[in-house]
């Protein structure tokens, strides 16, 4: 198992754990996030993924959505849970991510106004689709 497919396999459990919390009690665990923090520190302590590039990642996928947060449109707890992804996947991979949560948001919140659903949306589901859908457009480019 190569270093990208293993920390896209903690991210995916992070996400999942996530997604999970979110639908069924309303928030996300700071405690799932942290362990998600301290599997990427390990794996960059062992095999020496760039931590200045996680930085960058990390300030960005939270400065990203920080206005949705401000305005009351977004929790905490997703700014972190972007902020974590950007972590993994550096500037330009939460950038594209990002852009495709925005838009599986777009569509949970339609769904939502469909169904008659409540008025806050697990907003997890829409970042690990977007996630998902950036790893596997990584996955299926040459």
């Amino acid at each position: 198992m190569t270093v990208n497919a293993l920390e896209s396999l903690i991210l995916g459990c992070v996400l999942a754990v996530a997604m999970w919390t979110d639908i069924r009690f309303r928030r996300v665990s700071n405690a799932w996030l942290g362990l998600g923090l301290v599997a990427y520190v390990i794996l960059s302590y062992y095999f020496g993924p760039d931590p200045w590039t996680a930085l960058k990642g990390g300030l960005l996928g939270m400065l990203i959505f920080l206005p949705f947060y401000w305005l009351g449109g977004m929790g905490a707890a997703d700014i972190k849970l972007l902020g974590l992804v950007g972590i993994y996947l550096g500037p330009q991979g939460v950038l594209y991510s990002a852009l495709y949560t925005a838009l599986a948001g777009g569509a949970l919140a339609v769904l939502a106004l469909v169904l008659r659903a409540s008025r806050r949306l697990p907003y997890a589901v829409a970042i690990a689709v977007g996630v998902g859908v950036y790893e596997f457009r990584s996955f299926m480019s040459p």
